[in-house]
């Protein structure tokens, strides 16, 4: 199990990817602060604000990251708000705490609602840990430590974990059967776990964590189409080009943090599908090809006008 580079061993600093940018994210149409200062999130395509678990812990560690770089104490207290928020709200399960939603997403058919969202258990885990040691306060080493306990529960048990045919660990974003396989949202979720065990050396954290990173080194080669990274494994859906830009990021971190270099492999190659404006064009034409074989020419016609008009400052 490898440290991580410029950090002691139990310690945790910056976050992996540069959180600071959410920081700016009230000052858009989709995402505001509630009476008590927490984010809140316009659910696509709707009018309607809800507090959204991932956004809350992204914000935070933003918030965090900020403080940081400041020592500004008032993004230590908006760093802490929205971590009171997840220790006040996550559901516990008896053996485990997850971040219910109750409102639907229009992108994937759910079972049911409330539904939860592995890559908020990560980032929710990574945020609490940080407010941990920056307060001593132990309900957030405790609500990390329900919250970790989803990573250990199949779906059908109402975790995260989904085990394939060939016995791979998949941590999934959103936990619906068939399972997408979304690939950002699982290593952000390995993230949380990583974090987890860095802070206090949890042998099934190690494992869990172990075996997460062994199905991605296994399967990285299936979200590569030739030209570009694919989104998720469900739908196939090349990634838009923020996402794309993503998983280089996140593959760049994961050589960092086991020195497998078929991560840095493939952040190469994805780096490098970028340089081709052709490349950039066929993966924004078969996205749209697979948005019409789904919804139909009359469902995307609906979905853009709704973006639009989600998307548009009041």
């Amino acid at each position: 199990m490898p440290i991580k580079k410029n950090q002691d061993e139990t310690r945790l600093g910056y976050y992996y990817l540069d959180m600071k940018k959410t920081v700016k994210w009230v000052n858009s149409p989709m995402r505001k602060l509630d009476e008590s200062g927490v984010l809140l999130y316009r659910v696509p395509y709707t009018d309607s604000y809800h507090n959204y678990p991932v956004n809350i812990a992204q914000y935070a560690l933003g918030n965090f990251e900020m403080f940081l770089d400041t020592k500004d104490n008032k993004y230590e207290e908006a760093f802490l708000k929205q971590a009171d928020w997840l220790v006040n709200n996550i559901s516990d399960k008896k053996e485990f705490g997850i971040w219910e939603h109750g409102f639907v997403l229009p992108y994937y058919n759910f079972n049911k609602v409330p539904w939860v969202h592995g890559m908020a258990q990560g980032l929710a885990i990574s945020a609490l840990l940080r407010a941990f040691q920056i307060t001593g306060n132990s309900i957030y080493f405790e609500t990390a430590k329900r919250a970790y306990g989803a990573f250990e529960k199949n779906i059908e048990e109402g975790g995260i974990k989904f085990i394939d045919e060939n016995g791979n660990v998949w941590l999934e974003e959103y936990t619906v059967l068939p399972p997408p396989h979304i690939l950002n949202g699982f290593i952000y979720a390995l993230f949380g776990i990583y974090d987890f065990y860095h802070v206090i050396k949890n042998e099934k954290a190690l494992n869990l964590w172990n075996e997460g990173v062994g199905t991605l080194e296994k399967n990285i080669g299936r979200y590569d189409n030739g030209y570009w990274s694919l989104y998720n494994l469900l739908h196939k859906y090349p990634a838009t080009k923020s996402y794309h830009i993503l998983h280089i990021k996140q593959l760049k971190i994961l050589y960092d943090l086991t020195s497998k270099e078929i991560f840095n492999e493939y952040a190469r190659r994805w780096n490098n599908y970028l340089n081709s404006r052709m490349n950039v064009g066929r993966a924004e034409l078969k996205r749209g090809i697979i948005h019409l074989k789904r919804y139909g020419v009359r469902g995307c016609i609906k979905a853009y006008f709704l973006r639009r008009k989600w998307q548009r400052v009041d």
